[in-house]
């Protein structure tokens, strides 16, 4: 009987330990599974590559489809429901912002699908090797540079956008009201040296400078300005003290009418009058080239017209060139 209980006890212990006597304990197998980690082999730079490129181009794919959807969706927005409603520019490219987002959810699979079919080959990595560190780094630098790459490429949109035609619009978007509340009074009477001419009127972004353009392309330099907001009800009354620029002295009685109507049509599209500078700056642009181009052309002409004769006998042109 005791010889029996002996061999139990003995089989028992076989089976419970390990052949060095010793058992496990929890922490002595976290400990090897930490080790087995540690012993993962290290990605070569070629698969960090391949990891970082199947991270990235998507992305290039996600940030240019974001920014063109943006651009072209808040400039639409800009002309349309902002000169509507008068929304501000940055309004429309918030606006912009929500229907981008919206498309990115609507064709985000596309974008992935297409980024599949490129063709970009696997890095092959252990399911051990995806859960290192280094890995985790390489594709998040992928997802940046791609993102950041795919939305400055999207920028090439405003090649092909108008990014003045909201402002031109808002400012042509007058209502009647509007258009006839401005009143115009031209006086030499209140000073000697200079023609007065007063404007009245509601109170509009770019006013100041559509006036003064105005007054600028019809030959008036302007001796002082007198600019008056009336901030409780949204009225101005400015004062433009001018003098021919031609002449340096106050215009005459009879063109006073003429310089009240262009201040006039001024205020009801200043953006014409804004066109009309611009195209005499064009051509004051052009007249300098003619103008140095006649002058090269006289040069040319003198020195073929004109021989110099030294008492050596040695011919020349003017400005010293041999002949």
């Amino acid at each position: 009987m005791l010889t029996s209980r002996r061999l139990l006890i003995e089989n028992f212990r076989s089976r419970s330990l390990p052949k060095n006597g010793v058992r496990r304990s929890k922490s002595t197998t976290s400990a090897s599974d930490a080790e087995a980690a540690e012993t993962v082999e290290r990605p070569t730079n070629r698969q960090l590559w391949r990891v970082f490129n199947r991270a990235a181009v998507p992305m290039i794919g996600f940030g240019f489809t974001d920014q063109t959807v943006m651009l072209q969706a808040g400039n639409a927005i800009d002309c349309t429901l902002g000169v509507t409603f008068g929304l501000s520019t940055l309004t429309a490219a918030a606006f912009g912002q929500v229907v981008s987002d919206a498309s990115g959810v609507v064709f985000g699979g596309t974008v992935e699908r297409a980024a599949k079919m490129a063709g970009l080959p696997s890095a092959n990595l252990t399911s051990a090797q995806r859960a290192l560190p280094i890995v985790g780094q390489a594709r998040w630098m992928g997802t940046l540079v791609g993102v950041v790459l795919g939305c400055l490429l999207g920028l090439v949109n405003l090649l092909f956008i108008d990014t003045g035609r909201s402002s031109t619009l808002k400012l042509q978007a007058f209502n009647e009201e509007q258009e006839f509340e401005f009143q115009v009074e031209a006086s030499n009477a209140l000073r000697k040296d200079a023609t007065a001419l007063k404007v009245f009127g509601p109170d509009l972004d770019g006013l100041l400078a559509s006036m003064t353009a105005a007054l600028s392309v019809r030959g008036c330099s302007i001796v002082e300005i007198q600019a008056k907001q009336d901030d409780s009800e949204g009225m101005i009354a400015d004062v433009f003290y001018v003098v021919s620029r031609e002449t340096g002295e106050p215009f005459e009685d009879d063109e006073l009418e003429s310089l009240a109507q262009g201040l006039l049509d001024s205020t009801r599209t200043p953006m014409n009058v804004n066109s009309v500078k611009a195209a005499m700056h064009e051509l004051e642009n052009t007249n300098s080239y003619l103008k140095a181009r006649v002058k090269k052309l006289e040069n040319l002409m003198y020195e073929k017209q004109i021989k110099l004769i030294s008492s050596s006998g040695e011919e020349s042109r003017p400005g010293g060139n041999k002949l």
